[in-house]
């Protein structure tokens, strides 16, 4: 009973902190215009003074991460705050990052990309290799398969204009695998 009653009260305490975590930041997923209502967090880890991620997801299958540092939006390496995941089907169709008032944002350091959109060309293929890294749960060394021609990228500035390339822009399968399950911050 005793463990019973120690269970019930950490899931309650639990509970009590998302609804806390949400009321706090919510407001914060009004800034992206083009993450849809209604939304609700979807996972976080954010500590007693207001430190670490919160991620929120909403009907269309969207996700809009950001950080927090003291309760207050953090503005990350570029000056991005927010990554807006889409997904179709279970599959990453893009990534949008913008900055702290809402505007799209581009990574200076690389292309000045702001946005990634995601072609799987040969889906037999990268279905055979997905299947390879979630047995493995994503802890898996793979050659980089990017000659393959399985997943192709485009890339758009701030202003959602494509960026000329000479020729398309392969990643390889753990890449877009890492970028599925959001392993990747700016």
């Amino acid at each position: 009973m005793k463990s019973f009653v120690i269970l019930y009260f950490t899931l309650f305490q639990g509970i009590i902190s998302l609804a806390q975590s949400d009321a706090k930041y919510h407001g914060y997923t009004d800034r992206i215009a083009s993450f849809s209502k209604p939304n609700k967090v979807l996972f976080h880890t954010i500590d007693a003074q207001g430190n670490g991620p919160i991620e929120y997801i909403n009907a269309k299958k969207q996700v809009l991460r950001f950080r927090v540092s003291n309760h207050k939006l953090q503005v990350l390496h570029g000056g991005i705050a927010f990554q807006l995941f889409d997904y179709e089907n279970n599959y990453l169709q893009k990534i949008a990052t913008f900055d702290a008032t809402g505007n799209l944002a581009g990574e200076r350091e690389s292309q000045n990309e702001a946005v990634i959109q995601f072609i799987i060309e040969k889906k037999a293929e990268y279905l055979k290799k997905k299947k390879l890294i979630d047995d493995a749960e994503g802890n898996i060394n793979m050659k980089d398969d990017s000659k393959e021609k399985i997943i192709r990228i485009k890339l758009f500035d701030k202003y959602n204009h494509p960026i000329i390339e000479t020729q398309p822009t392969y990643i390889s399968s753990k890449t877009y695998w890492d970028y599925c399950v959001r392993m990747y911050w700016p």
